[in-house]
Formats: structure tokens, sequence, C-alpha cells
């Protein structure tokens, strides 16, 4: 069920007999198909309308189990065997959520506002080179992590019912996980709807119980390990866990209000970034384990009563929800391609290939290794072009004087279709590039180099996106004090004809 008033419980209103053909004629089919369309279908080429789109709450629990992930719990039990303080943990968990709430109004409000995906939006502002610049960095990022996740889920089997043969697990379970992916956003959000309640109740048990236990009082005590891993590493992985670049994608589905998603980011950021890295960092230090097998085996103990079959199905419903949010974001990626035709046939590659980057990690690298690289990653290389793509939304006419074509019943960017797009938006480009070269450098992600995997300055991602600001900022401003439309139209990618004022 997913109506406009959703308080009210009205039901989705299904596609008129009009509608289908429309959509269908629109897709360049040049014959009508009367056929009723599934889902997946996703409106990769339109605008979400209003009956079609979530209130808060809906978006709220999909966004909190996007964000209440073992892979943050992960994070709060490596900075305790870095020798971190439960105090230091806290601080950086709260410096984390401050960044990812700025960052998040930037990239949920302009899917919200614009209804458009991240890959098609990209079209319309970056241009055919830019969004497929986009496209690929999307297509990356949303990979890096659904193999991640695989090889994550495998080794917490592992440690908890002692599998072997980690590698063709991790194959397994990332085919297995395309599910959901093929009936598109709708079976993506009910799922998470399903996990958000369990992941909370979970992880909410788990940390009054280990504060109300006889260890309790000394839990803010700094651990008797020599620290290796400050605050800024710390938020820069907490960073790197919460983003996904794609936020639009996700938040076309919300209504517009006046809350402008508050409401799903704070208490989503809240929640995933505090309580899930709080309860891996108690974990690790009540059990006094040294590796993640047996620090899983005491959770399983010590927070879901000592059932195992309980802990495989709350870490596997977990997992599960994060990684169709990352397929999604790869999926919508390549649709942008292929001009959103053969969806399912894209998930089902997607997943191959996911399966593929999966068994490769297993094999290559450590586990925390490839968490440090895959985070750092995903937290510069999207975000960027997504806050390109915001600030031109936001402030495009009010810094630059120039306007791009406006949508239909006051959506402020129409469709571009790859026809209709330019060439490349030379500023945005080279403003993404940049901030990509910054993060890559600051946060050791060139490999080849001596720094590859272990090199942080500073806040990366952070660094990454002031650097892709400032450039497009100055870009805008560039632009307003030009006297030739051309000069503008290669600068920011506009319309080739220069719009008549209204």
């Amino acid at each position: 069920m997913a109506g406009n008033h959703e308080g009210e419980g009205v039901m989705e209103q299904p596609l008129t007999l009009a509608e289908r053909i429309g959509r269908t004629e629109k897709a360049g089919t040049g014959s009508p198909d009367l056929r009723p369309k599934l889902e997946s279908s996703d409106l990769l080429e339109e605008v979400v309308p209003e009956r079609r789109r979530d209130g808060s709450l809906k978006m709220t629990l999909l966004w909190v189990t996007c964000q209440a992930t073992v892979s943050n719990m992960y994070t709060g039990y490596l900075a305790r065997s870095a020798g971190m303080s439960l105090g230091d943990l806290l601080r950086a968990s709260l410096i984390g959520v401050v960044v990812m709430v700025g960052y998040g109004l930037l990239a949920t409000n302009v899917g919200t506002i614009t209804g458009q995906p991240h890959s098609v939006l990209a079209r319309g502002v970056l241009g055919k080179s830019g969004s497929a610049l986009a496209s690929v960095l999307l297509a990356v990022t949303g990979l890096g992590w659904y193999g991640f996740q695989a090889v994550f889920l495998a080794q917490l089997f592992n440690g908890l019912l002692g599998f072997t043969h980690l590698q063709l697990f991790c194959v397994l379970f990332a085919i297995v996980m395309i599910t959901n992916n093929l009936l598109g956003f709708r079976s993506v959000s009910g799922y998470a709807r399903l996990a958000a309640p369990v992941l909370l109740v979970w992880g909410a048990y788990t940390i009054i119980k280990a504060l109300a236990s006889t260890a309790g009082p000394n839990l803010f005590a700094a651990p008797h390990v020599p620290p290796t891993q400050g605050i800024l590493l710390t938020v820069g992985l907490l960073v790197g866990v919460a983003v996904y670049g794609n936020e639009p994608d996700l938040f076309r589905y919300a209504r517009r209000d006046r809350g402008r998603n508050i409401m799903p980011l704070v208490v989503g950021y809240g929640l995933g970034m505090l309580v899930f890295p709080v309860a891996g960092y108690l974990m690790a230090e009540l059990s006094s384990a040294s590796t993640l097998g047996a620090t899983m085996h005491f959770f399983t103990q010590f927070s879901l009563f000592g059932l195992t079959a309980l802990a495989v199905v709350v870490f596997t419903i977990n997992v599960v929800a994060v990684n169709d949010a990352n397929l999604y974001e790869a999926v919508n990626a390549v649709q942008n391609f292929l001009r959103g035709r053969r969806r399912i046939e894209t998930v089902i590659v997607l997943g191959v290939l996911g399966a593929a980057v999966a068994a490769f990690m297993q094999r290559s690298s450590s586990l925390q290794d490839n968490f440090f690289i895959v985070a750092n990653m995903c937290a510069v290389f999207l975000p960027c072009a997504t806050i390109v793509l915001a600030i031109d939304v936001f402030l495009l006419e009010r810094l630059s004087g120039c306007r791009r074509p406006a949508g239909q019943d006051g959506v402020p960017r129409a469709v571009t279709s790859w026809a209709a797009a330019s060439p490349g938006n030379v500023a945005g480009i080279v403003a993404i590039v940049a901030g990509l070269v910054v993060g890559a450098i600051t946060g050791g992600l060139i490999p080849g180099t001596s720094g590859f995997g272990t090199t942080n300055m500073g806040i990366p991602s952070v660094e990454a996106w002031m650097t892709t600001i400032v450039i497009y900022l100055a870009a805008m401003l560039l632009a307003r004090v030009l006297t030739s439309y051309r000069a503008k139209q290669v600068l920011l990618g506009l319309p080739a004809a220069e719009p008549v004022p209204a």
C-alpha cells in the first residue's frame, strides 16, 4: 500500500489504460503495449507523481534500515580493537551525524523535489559525458558495497556456524540477494519496513543490557590497548557506511512536505550512527575476544539469548536490507544507459558481477582492509556528483542567473532525454573530478601507492565534498559575469538555445 494520504490508508491507484499506452509510447516502442506494467519499470525515465509517494513514517523506516547496519556495529568493534574509549567513539559518532544530516539535506531533497533518479537528473545537469561519469561512479560504489556486505555475511556465518569455503558462500549470498530488486523500489522499501523494527529493538536491548551489567560503570574507561585509531578516522568510516550517494533514487518517492525529510534523516542517522557503533563497541569490550567470530559468539549469548538460529536470522535480515539499496543503486546507473529498458536482465547481470566482486574481496584482502577501502571510496566517489546536482537545482538561477528547462506541475527540472542533453557541464565535471582527486589522496584510495588502504588525512569525504562545492559555486558566479550565452552554455552545460524570459 502506498497512497498519497498515507495516514488514511488509501491504496495506490492502478495505472489507467491511457497511462500504460502513454508510457509505452514515451519509451519509443512505436506501438501501444496493453500489458500491465510491473513495478520493476520503476519510473526511471519519469518524475514520480505525488500519488505514488510515501510519507515521513515509511521513509523513516526505510532510512533506519539503511543506516542501522551490522557494518556500523563493525565500526564500533574496530574502534574498541584500536584502543579508542567509548567516549571517543561517541564523539566521533556525533560528528558523523552532524556531517551526514548536512549532506543528507542536500542529497535527499534534490530527489524529493525533482522526482528523478540520480542518473537521469545527472543527464539534465551534467550532460551526456557528466551523466556517464555519474553512472559509472554510481555502479562502482553500489557494487563495491554489495560485494563487501556479501563477504561480511559469510564472515558472520563463519563465526556463528563455523562455515568454511567462504568464497562459495559469498557468491551464493550475493546471487540470492538480487530477489527484491527484481520487483523494484516497492519491494525494496517493503522489506525495509519489516527489517527496521527488528533491528531497532535488538540494538536498543543490547545497549541497555550492557550498561546495566556489572561491567557497566567501567565501560567508559580507556581500554588496555595501545591506541592506533583516532576520532577523525572513525568519523570517516562512519560517514562511509552512512553515505549511499544515490539518496535521490530513494527519496524521489518521498512526499514533498514542509519537513524536507528532516525526520527520516535525523532518526536514521541518529540511530544508525549512534546505537549500532556503540553496540559493537560494547560487545567487543565485554567479550574481551580477539576475533570477530568470537565476539559474535558472545554477542549471540548476550543479546539473543544464546539462540544461534535467531542471530543468523537477524544478521541476514540486516545485510539483505542494506544490499537491496546497494544493488538498487547500481541497477539504476546501468538503466540510465539502457533508457530504462531490460531492468530484469540488468538486475541479474549486476547481481552476478556483485558476486564476483565478493569472491575477489574474500580472496584478496582481510575484512578490515576491504572495509577501510570500500567505506572511504563510497564516501568520496558518488557524493561529489550528488552535491553538484543539489547545488545546481537549488542555487543555479540565484547565483548564475541561468535556468534549465522546468518540468510540468511545478517540478524544477524536466526529464532530459539523451538526445536533448548537452555534451557536458564542464564546471560540474571539473568539480567532481577535483573532489575525487582530493578524496583519493587524503583517503588512501590510489592503488599502487604506499598509502593505499592506510592513509587517512582529516576526514577525506568532507575535504572532497568541500572541494567540489567551492569549485562549482565559483563557476556559477563566473557564469553570472559572462556576457556570451555560448560561454555560459559550455561552462554549465546549458540548453543549446537561450531560454526566453518568462
